[in-house]
């Protein structure tokens, strides 16, 4: 009896020092990596799940029938997925979530690749179409793109920015709040904690290889193949919700829409705005039916109820700089789920774009936006920002003026305004109140 009990505690003793040893190499495996990685801003891009020097070849099972085995799937050291030779050269950068990133599209057959190779046979030597794309994103995301990740790229002066975007906005569940491990890596519960560690951090690739040799389709994600058939659509009512959650989070969109227009113009590019399809409903009998438990208890109609107005929101920001995708007639074969195209939905949607920028006078429009841009004298009306650190005067909006001294008027030349009314200035700024 005695010896069963010495091995007993011995046994325990023993599992006690294993655990200890291996926490304490963790450890020093975790303080070492916190040491080495990088302090130069591009640890802030993490957190927005943007992968750079990243490849990673897709298994063999595809999304949907193809002629090849496998996506060989590439994101430079600028986070990009691109073959452009440097940044200078983008001259489109498209910013979107899973479907502007095409993960499981070669890159050849991206709509980037499709709407660069259209451009350069049109009229000559264009340049790059970049595909900013970060799987998951919403415009939160893309917000934080232009504060966190792009101005860590060297030289990136785009010309367009087509913005691809409104899918992952349109699921009004969220309550107003960041797409979760997407827009923000770390967000809250044991699984965000988790990947602030270096070491965590590092074997996600290596767990994420050995979890798709073992089940291929978990490498899809949340786009797994779903082929849609006729009798799945069959849902024809919203539920009672979706209208006033729609519309909350409509307007909610269209504040952030609003604020990335802003962030695309602070770098003197031209925003291209896309809506975007999906094949969640199904017109059948001249009746629009949609399929069952596209967001949980939410089916196909209430999607699509809740993009047009998020698409109505693009339409109305953006006016003839947008494209209307959404209404344009794609066959069932251009999708692998209800959202995410194929390799031929990519060539569509390549072309589609295409169309856009050579029937806007192509040379004009690609190379200079005089065509878009126009100069008048308007009256401006400054305000001074006492709550602010920067000294500076910004442009009155409106409200009650309180201070009639911190508010002043002039008018004011040659300043920029698009064709939708965006007043735009490039360098101007005010730095100290007027006299």
């Amino acid at each position: 009896m005695k010896s069963g009990m010495n091995w007993i505690k011995k046994t325990i003793l023993s599992s006690i020092i294993i655990f200890m040893s291996i926490l304490v190499a963790v450890l020093i495996v975790e303080a070492f990596l916190q040491i080495i990685k990088e302090r130069d801003g591009w640890e802030l891009t993490r957190s927005i799940n943007v992968k750079r020097n990243f490849e990673f070849d897709y298994p063999t099972v595809n999304p949907y029938d193809s002629s090849i085995s496998s996506v060989s799937y590439k994101r430079n050291e600028y986070g990009l997925r691109d073959n452009c030779s440097n940044p200078k050269d983008i001259k489109i950068l498209t910013i979107g979530g899973s479907t502007t990133d095409q993960r499981y599209v070669p890159q050849e057959s991206t709509f980037q690749n499709i709407l660069q190779d259209r451009l350069n046979s049109k009229i000559g030597p264009f340049g790059c179409v970049s595909n900013g794309g970060v799987d998951g994103h919403s415009s939160f995301g893309h917000i934080f793109s232009f504060e966190r990740w792009f101005p860590l790229i060297p030289n990136l002066s785009p010309t367009y920015i087509i913005l691809y975007v409104g899918i992952n906005d349109a699921d009004f569940r969220r309550a107003q709040a960041p797409n979760p491990g997407h827009d923000n890596m770390y967000a809250e519960g044991w699984k965000g904690w988790l990947k602030q560690f270096e070491i965590i951090f590092r074997l996600l690739p290596i767990y994420d290889y050995f979890q798709a040799l073992q089940n291929p389709e978990l490498v899809f994600a949340t786009h797994k193949p779903t082929p849609y058939r006729v009798d799945d659509y069959k849902e024809t009512e919203l539920n009672k919700n979706t209208k006033e959650l729609s519309e909350i989070n409509a307007l909610a969109f269209r504040s952030r829409y609003q604020k990335l227009i802003g962030q695309v113009r602070s770098i003197n590019a031209t925003p291209i705005c896309v809506t975007q399809p999906h094949i969640f409903t199904k017109i059948i009998d001249g009746k629009k039916l949609g399929v069952s438990n596209v967001m949980k208890e939410y089916n196909g109609l209430d999607f699509d109820y809740s993009l047009r107005l998020i698409n109505s929101q693009i339409n109305d920001l953006c006016g003839s700089l947008t494209l209307d995708l959404y209404s344009y007639k794609f066959k069932k074969e251009h999708f692998y789920d209800g959202i995410h195209t194929t390799e031929s939905g990519s060539v569509v949607i390549g072309n589609y774009i295409a169309d856009f920028f050579e029937s806007n006078n192509s040379e004009s429009f690609i190379g200079d936006t005089s065509e878009i841009i126009r100069t008048e004298v308007i009256w401006v009306v400054l305000a001074y920002d006492t709550t602010s650190s920067s000294n500076e005067w910004s442009l009155f909006d409106s409200g009650r003026i309180v201070d009639p001294d911190l508010v002043k008027s002039f008018w004011m030349p040659s300043i920029n305004i698009d064709d939708n009314g965006f007043i735009y200035f490039h360098t101007f700024k005010i730095t100290q109140p007027f006299k």
